[in-house]
C-alpha cells in the first residue's frame, strides 16, 4: 500500500467533512430556531438590512398578480398579490409596500376587524398573519403550532358581531378560533379524511351570523354555530362557487358566482334563478354597496358589470387598462379576478388581474395602471425580520439558484466521506493485521505515515526559512551600500553566518525529499 495515497485520501476525508459539516450546521442552527424562535424571544427582533441583498427589499417587476383587495370605511386600500402586501392611504395615489413581520409573501386573502380597522389578518400557504396597527407590522403568526394544522389559506372571515371568533378556510378543512386567532380547531373536513377536505370560502349569513357557509369540490354546506353537523344545501343547483355575497333582507337574499354565472336566489335559498345576461359567464368576484346593498358589481373572465337595482339589470364598465405609454393590452385585456370600490374621498374603482392593478376615478373611462414596484419603502430605513430571515437561510431562497447546487455538493460530499472514511477504515484493518507478520527491523506502517508527515510539515517550514534568509539577504546588500567600514564588517560576518544556514538549510532539504522517497516506497 502506498502511504502517499493512503495520506491524501485521509486528508480528503478530513476536508469533505469539514465542509459539509460547516453546510448542515448551517441548516440545524437556522431549523432550530425557526422552531423556537417565540421561547428564544426572536419573533419581534429586527436587524439592519444594510448588508443584505437587494431582493428582499425590492421587487423584480411591477406587475403582479392580484389575489385580493380590501379596504375599510376610512380611505385606506390593501391589495395582496402572489409577492407582498401593499396600502394606500389617499385613494391609491402612492403605494406603501408593508413586509415588517410577514414572512410569507403570497397573499391570498385579507380581511379587516369591522370593529377596529387597524386589526387585519392576513392569508397566506404558510399560515395565517396579523397587525393591529394596520400593517405596518405584524405582530402574530398562527400556523400549526396554533392548531391551524393546514396552514394554506383560502379564505378568512371575522365575525361581525365578536371580532375575537374567526373562520379560515383551507386545504385541510374549515377551522375556527375563539380567542382572535391563538388557538385554531378544526370544524369541518378532517373527519372525512386524513388530509382534510379543501374548502374554498366561507360566508357568515347577513341576517343570523351563527349561520355558516362553506365552499368545496363537493358543493356547498351549512350549519349554526352551535350545531356540529353539516348539512348540504342548493344540491344540483349551485357547482362551482367563487364568489358568494348575502344580504341582510327578510327573506335574505344572495348571490354566487360560479364558473357557470350568476345565480340569485330572494327567498332564503329555496329557489334560485341564473341570471341571463349574456355578459356574465364565469364570476370571479362579487361586491355590494355597505351603504345601499341594491348597488352591486361583479367582475368576469371578460368585463365589469355594475347593477344599480340588485342585479334587475346590469351595466358593462369599459375595462381599457392603460400604461404610461397609452393602452397596453388593446389586443386581449387581462382578465378582471378581483374588483373594489371605494367611495372615500370620492367614487373609485380598483381591478385586479393576473397582470397587475388599475385604478379607474372616472366611471371606467380611464384605467392607469398602478406601478406597485415604486411603492414607497416601509419604513425608509431597510429592516429584516431576523425569523424572515433565518426562514430565508433554512428554505435556500436566501442562496438564490446556487442554493440547488449547495444541495448537490453536499449530498455528493457525504457520498465521498463515507467512501473515503470506509477506505480509511479498511486501510487501517490491513495495517493493524500487518503487523503480526511485518518482519524484524522493518519499520512500521504507522510510523511511516507519521514520518511523511513530519517530513512535509518540515519541508515546507525549510522553504519558508529558505525564504527568509533570501529576504535578509537582500536587505544587507543594501546595508552594505549605506553604513561605514566598520559596521560593513559586521554586516559581512552576519552574511557569512547567514550563507553558512543557508547551505545547511539546502542539505536538510535534500535529506528530507531522501526521506519522502524512502517512506512512498
Amino acid at each position: 500500500m502506498k502511504i502517499r495515497s493512503f495520506k491524501n485520501t485521509r486528508n480528503l476525508h478530513k476536508w469533505i467533512g469539514l465542509i459539509s459539516g460547516v453546510f448542515f450546521i448551517i441548516l440545524s442552527l437556522s431549523g432550530f430556531i425557526l422552531l423556537h424562535y417565540d421561547s428564544l424571544g426572536l419573533n419581534k427582533v429586527q436587524i439592519s438590512g444594510k448588508f443584505l441583498p437587494d431582493i428582499f427589499f425590492k421587487i423584480a417587476s411591477s406587475r403582479r398578480k392580484i389575489q385580493t383587495i380590501a379596504g375599510t370605511p376610512g380611505g385606506s386600500i390593501y391589495v395582496g398579490t402572489d409577492h407582498g402586501l401593499y396600502r394606500s392611504r389617499d385613494d391609491g395615489n402612492t403605494w406603501a409596500e408593508l413586509k415588517q413581520g410577514l414572512f410569507h409573501q403570497n397573499i391570498r386573502v385579507l380581511a379587516i376587524d369591522p370593529a377596529a380597522s387597524g386589526v387585519i389578518y392576513a392569508g397566506t400557504p404558510g399560515g395565517i398573519f396579523k397587525t393591529e396597527d394596520g400593517g405596518d407590522y405584524w405582530t402574530d403568526w398562527f400556523d400549526a403550532s396554533s392548531g391551524l394544522s393546514n396552514g394554506e389559506v383560502n379564505d378568512i372571515v371575522i365575525h361581525p358581531e365578536n371580532s375575537e371568533k374567526l373562520y379560515a378556510a383551507t386545504q385541510g378543512g374549515l377551522f375556527g378560533s375563539e380567542d382572535g386567532g391563538d388557538s385554531w380547531e378544526i370544524l369541518f373536513g378532517q373527519e372525512d379524511s386524513e388530509k382534510g377536505i379543501p374548502v374554498n370560502l366561507v360566508r357568515l349569513s347577513a341576517v343570523d351570523p351563527a349561520t355558516i357557509y362553506i365552499g368545496t369540490q363537493q358543493g356547498m354546506y351549512r350549519r349554526k354555530e352551535a350545531d356540529k353537523n353539516w348539512e348540504p344545501v342548493w344540491e344540483n343547483r349551485i357547482s362551482s362557487v367563487l364568489s358568494m355575497v348575502s344580504l341582510k333582507t327578510d327573506p335574505e337574499f344572495f348571490y354566487i358566482g360560479t364558473s357557470d354565472g350568476l345565480f340569485k336566489s330572494f327567498n332564503q335559498g329555496r329557489t334560485w334563478v341564473k341570471d341571463e345576461n349574456k355578459g356574465i359567464n364565469q364570476v370571479s368576484s362579487l361586491l355590494v354597496n355597505r351603504n345601499d346593498i341594491a348597488r352591486l358589481t361583479l367582475a368576469t373572465g371578460e368585463s365589469i358589470l355594475v347593477s344599480q337595482d340588485g342585479g334587475d339589470s346590469w351595466k358593462s364598465v369599459n375595462f381599457s387598462p392603460e400604461s404610461d405609454s397609452g393602452n397596453l393590452f388593446s389586443s386581449r385585456p387581462p382578465a378582471p379576478t378581483r374588483i373594489y370600490r371605494s367611495d372615500f374621498p370620492s367614487p373609485t374603482f380598483i381591478v385586479g388581474t393576473p397582470s397587475g392593478l388599475f385604478l379607474s376615478r372616472d366611471g371606467g373611462k380611464h384605467w392607469p395602471e398602478q406601478k406597485l414596484s415604486n411603492a414607497g419603502k416601509q419604513p425608509e430605513e431597510r429592516k429584516m425580520d431576523l425569523v424572515k430571515l433565518f426562514t430565508e437561510i433554512h428554505t435556500g431562497r436566501f442562496f438564490g439558484s446556487y442554493f440547488v447546487l449547495l444541495v448537490d455538493l453536499a449530498t455528493l460530499g457525504l457520498i465521498l466521506l463515507v467512501l473515503s472514511g470506509v477506505w480509511v477504515g479498511i486501510a487501517r484493518n490491513k495495517i493493524r493485521r500487518g503487523k503480526k507478520n511485518q518482519p524484524v527491523g522493518e519499520l512500521d506502517t504507522e510510523i511511516l505515515i507519521n514520518v511523511q508527515d513530519t517530513a512535509d510539515d518540515l519541508s515546507t517550514e525549510t522553504h519558508e526559512i529558505h525564504d527568509m534568509i533570501e529576504h535578509i539577504g537582500n536587505h544587507l546588500e543594501k546595508c552594505k551600500s549605506i553604513y561605514m567600514s566598520k559596521e560593513k564588517k559586521e554586516i559581512e560576518e552576519i552574511d557569512r553566518h547567514i550563507t553558512t544556514l543557508d547551505r545547511k538549510i539546502h542539505n536538510l532539504m535534500q535529506r528530507i525529499g531522501e526521506l519522502e522517497k524512502y517512506s512512498e516506497n
